[in-house]
């Protein structure tokens, strides 16, 4: 059976301007550049049940990324990053391109909350945690 996060981030790692070679890891970000982590956060589960007992349901989550901030450039490349990744999830929800979910569970959207923020500096100047908080909804059949 397959987890949503594990469909979350074999889906993400889809995602063409990820680093070549970077990891993208579940619940941990390393601390050198450039490392992607998927952070499952809390937030409302069920949305809506049907009596049937279907469902829509949302999967709250932080995208984050560890980057280099030791330069005006890199700080505008890490949030342009970012930007691109909200307009590849708004695209990839209208073309109906979405993660594969276990039995039952359908996705029907994939999309950023806002705007990416520099989350947290890292222990040296030059290295910064970025976080994207988003959201899957999906509906899963009873």
């Amino acid at each position: 059976m397959t987890t949503i996060i594990e469909a979350l981030k074999t889906y993400l790692a889809t995602y063409t301007n990820l680093e070549t070679g970077a990891l993208l890891l579940t619940d941990y970000l390393g601390a050198t550049p450039t490392g992607y982590a998927i952070i499952p956060m809390a937030g409302t589960r069920i949305i809506e049940r049907d009596l049937a007992g279907n469902t829509v349901r949302e999967f709250p989550f932080a995208f984050q990324s560890v980057q280099s901030t030791a330069d005006e450039l890199e700080r505008l490349d890490n949030n342009g990053f970012y930007e691109a990744l909200s307009d590849w999830m708004e695209t990839q929800t209208t073309a109906g391109v979405l993660p594969t979910l276990g039995s039952g569970k359908t996705a029907t959207i994939i999309e950023t909350l806002g705007q990416a923020y520099l989350y947290e500096q890292g222990p040296n100047v030059t290295t910064g945690t970025y976080q994207v908080q988003c959201k899957l909804t999906y509906e899963q059949t009873a």
